[in-house]
């Protein structure tokens, strides 16, 4: 019994300190991706607008690790500017036919362009009585502690094609964990909602959980 109740309060600290339930949906153009990533493939990647140079250059390191994994190389544009700039490629924004030929000629075979969206954080915490929790079960009250959710969007471009061939948005929700508390009235529980999650977490996740759906969607040569 009491070493029940040990690694209940461990797993209470585990779920504590996660503070959040994740749920991750993708929505993708019909049809699916119409090539097969190859492991000869090498993939320039654009760096994400509205992020600080540091951060976007973080989530490519966690894309290029992903892509690593399959045998398949990426390349960032922010290292490769000198390169790029000499052979008169400007990738970003999302590049025309011209431009994807060009970066055909350079060994690129495909350009994956990067955007975050719909970003909210819900870090918080709140207690709630056993009789606001009865009011909340009967619709008349609220918990003050929002979801942390981000989009992150993924287009691919096809250089030997010459044009996008594929888009695939993946949004991810950090709910609030709700732990029950010890308190009773009138037979309902007091609770308290945890959400210590951040936007900068959902979209982390939210690029780990897109790419694993955009390398299987793109059936990868293993």
């Amino acid at each position: 019994m009491f070493l029940n109740k040990i690694k209940f309060a461990l797993l209470c600290c585990v779920m504590l300190l996660s503070g959040c339930i994740g749920s991750t949906r993708h929505a993708a153009i019909p049809g699916g991706c119409p090539k097969a990533f190859q492991a000869s493939d090498r993939i320039l990647v654009g760096s994400i607008p509205g992020l600080s140079a540091h951060r976007s250059h973080q989530l490519y390191q966690q894309l290029e690790q992903a892509f690593g994994k399959e045998g398949i190389a990426t390349a960032y544009v922010v290292e490769q500017e000198y390169d790029l700039a000499r052979q008169g490629i400007q990738p970003n924004p999302a590049p025309d036919s011209a431009t994807l030929v060009q970066m055909r000629k350079a060994g690129y075979t495909y350009y994956l362009e990067l955007a975050v969206g719909e970003v909210a954080s819900g870090m918080g915490y709140a207690r709630t009585s056993a009789q606001e929790q009865k009011e909340i079960q009967q619709g008349h009250g609220t918990v003050g502690v929002d979801d942390s959710k981000a989009t992150m969007h993924f287009k691919l471009h096809s250089t030997d094609q010459k044009k996008q061939i594929y888009t695939l948005a993946t949004t991810t929700k950090l709910s609030p964990l709700t732990l029950p508390g010890n308190k009773y009235e009138d037979g309902y529980r007091s609770s308290s909602t945890a959400n210590l999650s951040t936007e900068s977490l959902a979209t982390e996740k939210a690029l780990r959980k897109g790419v694993t759906e955009l390398l299987d969607n793109c059936k990868v040569a293993r």
